[in-house]
């Protein structure tokens, strides 16, 4: 085994570890009533698919890993994109619907407004943050993955 794939399997070991915790806590669950849009989720595919790649490479380099790692990074790019997509989607979901029918001399009527800015808001803020833990975090994975291939 490489060192490079020892390193990534410290890395995957850290974020399983990571995800149980997350799980355990419920953030899963609220990560989906938050996000409207579920971006959320199409980035943690992209992550996973991303990590298994990088393992593959760290694992087994082949002739054309050059090619693939580029993939790799396009993915990592593509998480912080897709966060921000989320984040201008969640913008528009606040502001979409916020002073349709907006009466301030009804309590009800202003709570409601909120409720529904609260959630395209809470939206954004996920897949922002989603994206950007996903890329930093392949990110970390191709640099340790290069830099131990180029070493080798």
């Amino acid at each position: 085994m490489s060192k490079a794939f020892l390193l990534w399997w410290i890395q995957i070991v850290t974020i399983s570890f990571a995800t149980f915790l997350i799980y355990s806590y419920g953030w899963f669950e609220k990560l989906y009533d938050a996000d409207q849009t579920k971006i959320s989720f199409i980035i943690i595919a992209i992550f996973l698919a991303s990590t298994i790649a990088s393992g593959f490479l760290s694992f087994r380099s082949t002739p054309n890993s050059h090619a693939v790692s580029n993939y790799i990074w396009f993915a990592s790019e593509t998480m912080v994109t897709l966060g921000l997509i989320g984040t201008v989607a969640g913008f528009l979901l606040m502001l979409n619907s916020a002073f349709d029918n907006l009466d301030v001399s009804n309590v009800e009527n202003v709570q409601k407004v909120i409720s529904n800015m609260a959630l395209g808001m809470s939206t954004a803020l996920c897949t922002t943050l989603a994206g950007l833990v996903g890329s930093v975090l392949t990110k970390i994975q191709m640099v340790i993955l290069e830099n131990n291939l180029d070493n080798e």
